[in-house]
């Protein structure tokens, strides 16, 4: 096996990972353009490599930790996903609904952490609603998640 397929396995063999990123780690170990691309389609070829199920499991975990669309599809995109894929897959995945659910599960954990359920003055309204919004959600979903409160 030549080198650059040997440090890429090597690299896979921990964590998952996608194209871009294993590319990147390739190229900052200063192997070839020709080098990297010999070595992603090897991994591609026997399945160890696949951004689509990459995405799906990374979007099942970040559901699952509450975070927003928006905060997903960035962190994708980051790890070198395509938007078009990021999008398909939130759509299947991340219905509305559960969307609101979470947006709602983590505006009761700020509150609860905070001991004023009841009363929320406009302040309060607002610094829970950039909460909720720098984890990804959209406005909809944040107001439609207040409403449940």
């Amino acid at each position: 096996m030549n080198p650059a397929r040997e440090r890429a396995v090597f690299y896979l063999a921990r964590f998952a990972r996608t194209s871009k990123q294993v590319a990147d780690y390739l190229a900052r170990k200063e192997f070839t353009p020709e080098q990297i691309q010999d070595a992603l389609s090897y991994l591609k070829e026997h399945r160890y490599l696949n951004d689509d199920s990459f995405a799906e499991s990374f979007i099942r975990d970040k559901i699952s930790h509450k975070d927003g669309p928006y905060k997903i599809k960035q962190m994708l995109f980051q790890k070198g996903i395509a938007l078009e894929i990021s999008n398909r897959l939130i759509a299947e995945l991340y219905p509305v609904e559960v969307q609101q659910e979470n947006a709602a599960l983590l505006m009761q954990q700020k509150l609860r952490a905070r001991q004023s359920a009841s009363g929320l003055g406009p302040a309060e309204r607002e610094k829970l609603f950039r909460f909720v919004a720098s984890r990804g959600f959209n406005r909809y979903v944040i107001i439609q998640a207040f409403k449940s409160l």
